[in-house]
């Protein structure tokens, strides 16, 4: 199993069943097992891997299922960033959705986002005037991306936009797994007038396939509080600590 998850990233138990004949209660045993050795992270129906978990794309569920609660706290912290009447630019993934759904106590904002889970979310609050970028969908992540989306965020500009991240490191700066996002986060950081990473703590002190950005051009990096004591001393000013 262990391998397997590191080929192909988060795996359903219900194909493990179906491919070795066993029932659920023996899945779970083993994954309790596998968890408690450090190889696996359980989610809700089925499991991830601990090792080389940069090298792919998991998909939306799973990862807004991972660390659920302090990402809740980083959305409703910095939805307290945005003012009423302002245009918000919201990036894709599973902590930007936090973001996203606390935004629901604001008046009169513009959002655009590329997350097709986003835009489902926001489509049902009648304070919020949302817009959204178009592209093609990646794969299993509702992200929308290319260059049909780098042109549309480039001819905008907004007062703030929330970025997520795979990984981020104080001297490389943030890095993606899948290449072809990053021109559109990179085309976001340009489009505002205050760029606000937002990432929980296990992506920090780590580095993945593609270089989005430097540190030095986000206004704020927003995470929970903990991330370690060299972390905290390497973002140094721009970093902002959630108590989760």
């Amino acid at each position: 199993m262990v391998e397997r998850a590191r080929k192909t990233g988060y795996v359903p138990s219900k194909v493990i069943e179906d491919e070795f004949g066993v029932d659920s209660s023996t899945i779970r045993r083993d994954l309790a097992r596998l968890e408690a050795d450090g190889l696996v992270l359980r989610t809700q129906g089925g499991f991830l891997p601990i090792e080389n978990k940069e090298s792919f794309d998991y998909p939306y569920e799973p990862r807004r299922q991972f660390r659920s609660s302090a990402k809740s706290k980083l959305g409703e912290y910095a939805a307290t960033l945005v003012k009423d009447g302002q245009t918000v630019l919201v990036d894709s993934g599973s902590t930007t959705w936090h973001v996203a759904n606390s935004l629901k106590s604001k008046q009169n904002l513009t959002v655009i986002t590329n997350d097709l889970q986003i835009a489902l979310l926001l489509s049902e609050w009648r304070n919020i005037n949302l817009h959204v970028t178009g592209g093609v969908q990646v794969d299993t992540v509702y992200t929308l991306v290319g260059p049909n989306t780098v042109d549309y965020i480039s001819k905008i500009h907004v007062d703030i936009a929330f970025i997520g991240a795979e990984a981020i490191d104080a001297e490389l700066g943030v890095t993606n797994v899948n290449v072809i996002e990053v021109p559109v986060k990179q085309a976001m950081v340009r489009a505002a007038a205050r760029a606000v990473l937002v990432a929980d703590s296990s992506k920090f002190g780590k580095r993945s396939f593609s270089r989005v950005c430097g540190i030095e051009e986000l206004s704020e990096v927003v995470t929970d509080s903990h991330i370690g004591p060299e972390q905290r001393k390497a973002f140094g000013k721009r970093l902002q600590i959630v108590e989760v």
